[in-house]
């Protein structure tokens, strides 16, 4: 049987899971995996969310640790309203960090998602919301 080798992969971003950079082996010797995270730096589209605000991405209700499972909410607040909703301590790590993880219950009762876990707005009235269902439009 022949082994299924692949010098071709995909480094996926650590915070919106989209592909980062495609990855070749060059000596042919190893086999890379399709879609891998090899780093917590944020790709280009999570970068200018981060430069302007912070990144609230949906996790499973009762994850935990360093690498929740995601469910697919990618939320940017500029920082004004993380002040009003956050408050110290949790404030300074989430405005050092650039990121949160949040439960999506929390997120439904933040008013973020409805009950299906799908965004309830692309921009409020006010302009605290500063993304979009597609990140790459995260600054319109």
């Amino acid at each position: 049987m022949e082994e299924n080798r692949n010098y071709v992969g995909m480094e996926n971003c650590f915070f919106c899971g989209k592909v980062k950079s495609i990855l070749l082996q060059k000596n042919l010797m190893k086999t890379l995996p399709q879609n891998a995270v090899y780093n917590k730096e944020p790709c280009e589209n999570c970068k200018v969310v981060m430069e302007f605000g912070v990144l609230f991405i949906g996790v499973r209700n009762g994850e935990n640790g360093n690498n929740p499972y995601r469910t697919g909410q990618i939320i940017g607040l500029k920082e004004k309203a993380v002040k009003e909703w956050i408050s110290e301590p949790l404030l300074s790590d989430v405005l050092k960090n650039r990121v949160c993880f949040v439960e999506e219950d929390v997120l439904n009762k933040m008013g973020l998602i409805d009950n299906g876990g799908n965004l309830k707005y692309e921009k409020d009235e006010t302009d605290n919301l500063i993304i979009k269902r597609n990140i790459t439009r995260a600054l319109e």
